[in-house]
C-alpha cells in the first residue's frame, strides 16, 4: 500500500514534467519553451534530454505492458498463486515508480539548463501540468465504466464486469 501511495504521489507531481513532451503548439510544451526564452544551445540541450526521456519511456511502457499480460495469466491459472500475484504486482508497482522517475530526472536536468527566471516559468509548467492531469484523470475515471487496460482483473471467484 505504501508504494502505491508513492507511485500516485509521483503521478500527480510528474505529470508537470510531461507537459513539455506535448506536441501541440501553443499549449503545453511549446508554450512554456517559448515562454522560457530559450538560447539556441539551451533548445539544443532540452531537446537532447526530451529525446532520451522518450526513448527510456518507450522501454519502460514495454516492459510494463509484458509485466500486466504476465499478471493476467497468473489470474487465469486453475489455481492462482497469491504470492505470485503479489509479487508481480510489486514488481509492476516498481517499474511505475521507475517510469515516474525518469520524467522527474528530466524534469531536474532541464531545470538545470536554466537561469533563475527561466526557472520561475518552468516551475509554472509543473503545476499547469499537474493540475491538467488531475482533472484529465478524473474525466477518464467518470468516462471508463468497465475494466480497461490499467485496471486489475477480478480476483478468480467474481465474475467479469460487463
Amino acid at each position: 500500500m505504501k508504494k502505491l501511495g508513492v507511485v500516485l504521489l509521483a503521478a500527480a507531481v510528474m505529470f508537470g514534467a510531461q507537459v513539455y513532451s506535448q506536441p501541440a503548439e501553443g499549449n503545453g510544451f511549446h508554450k512554456f519553451i517559448k515562454d522560457l526564452k530559450l538560447s539556441e544551445v539551451q533548445k539544443k540541450d532540452v531537446d537532447k534530454i526530451r529525446l532520451e526521456m522518450e526513448k527510456q519511456q518507450i522501454a519502460q511502457k514495454a516492459k510494463n505492458e509484458t509485466m500486466r499480460l504476465d499478471l493476467q495469466q497468473l489470474f487465469k491459472a486453475d489455481n492462482p498463486d497469491k504470492s505470485a500475484i503479489e509479487k508481480k504486482l510489486n514488481e509492476i508497482a516498481n517499474l511505475e515508480v521507475q517510469m515516474h522517475m525518469i520524467r522527474i530526472d528530466s524534469w531536474f536536468a532541464v531545470n538545470k539548463l536554466l537561469t533563475l527566471e527561466q526557472q520561475k516559468t518552468w516551475k509554472q509548467a509543473l503545476v499547469a501540468g499537474s493540475t491538467m492531469k488531475h482533472k484529465m484523470m478524473k474525466h477518464e475515471m467518470m468516462k471508463n465504466h468497465g475494466m480497461g487496460k490499467d485496471q486489475m482483473p477480478p480476483p478468480p471467484d467474481e465474475p467479469s464486469p460487463k
